[in-house]
């Protein structure tokens, strides 16, 4: 039997949507994402053809300047355009994923006619607050969701290092340098100790696991609500 026939007639029934919802809210970043990377390509491309057409014009001659010379800051700043896009998108992804984590509980809270809230559970972080709401006030067991909820702070910590120090990670442990390096689209610099995202591909994959974070809680939820029903 599915969660939808099972559930139906119950306060927890809206929450068999959860992943449809979840998409919904992502995709238009995602979206964004790639239209904004295309719109870098172009300008890349645009770049090297002045490049090269200066290249060809002048470059036999010794009074003129170089290429580089001529095009230096725009090639600079082209350089550092994925990274200061991604990270700020970085930003927005985490974001949304903090205020529907707490939108999640918030209706349950309402659900359960709770007086309690996740903002009044004692945790470092909001996500930390969210959590416990679920596994301590709800109690729901999210044992099986241990090693996502691991993958997300590290995120986490991605994400105070671009929100508070400007990318930099200050004495990065070898756990959030093998997670980054094993990583696609991000990469870390021992000497300035910074983290530059290199391409879309590892804020979409970041979309992913929140979402798949985000609904697996709510299927857990659910499937203890369910439990107590019978």
């Amino acid at each position: 039997m599915s969660i939808r026939s099972r559930f139906k007639g119950s306060k927890y029934w809206a929450l068999q949507s959860s992943r449809i919802i979840y998409d919904f809210k992502f995709d238009p970043i995602k979206a964004y994402l790639e239209s904004t990377e295309e719109m870098i390509l172009q300008q890349e491309k645009k770049l090297a053809e002045k490049y090269n057409k200066w290249n060809e014009k002048h470059g036999n001659k010794p009074e003129m300047p170089s290429a580089f010379d001529v095009y230096e800051m725009d090639i600079l700043n082209s350089s550092e355009f994925p990274n200061i896009l991604n990270q700020s998108v970085y930003l927005t992804i985490y974001s949304t994923f903090e205020n529907e984590f707490f939108k999640l509980c918030e209706w349950c809270r309402r659900a359960e006619n709770i007086k309690i809230g996740p903002k009044d559970i004692k945790d470092l972080n909001y996500i930390g607050q969210c959590r416990k709401f679920v596994m301590k006030v709800l109690d729901v067991n999210l044992d099986n969701l241990n090693e996502k909820w691991a993958e997300i702070r590290k995120y986490q910590i991605i994400r105070n290092s671009i929100a508070h120090n400007n990318g930099v990670i200050k004495s990065a442990n070898q756990d959030i340098l093998n997670f980054i390096n094993s990583s696609n689209g991000i990469s870390f610099d021992m000497e300035e100790s910074r983290i530059k995202i290199e391409s879309i591909e590892f804020l979409k994959t970041l979309i992913n696991k929140l979402t798949d974070f985000l609904s697996e809680t709510a299927e857990q939820i659910i499937e203890r609500k369910d439990s107590t029903r019978k």
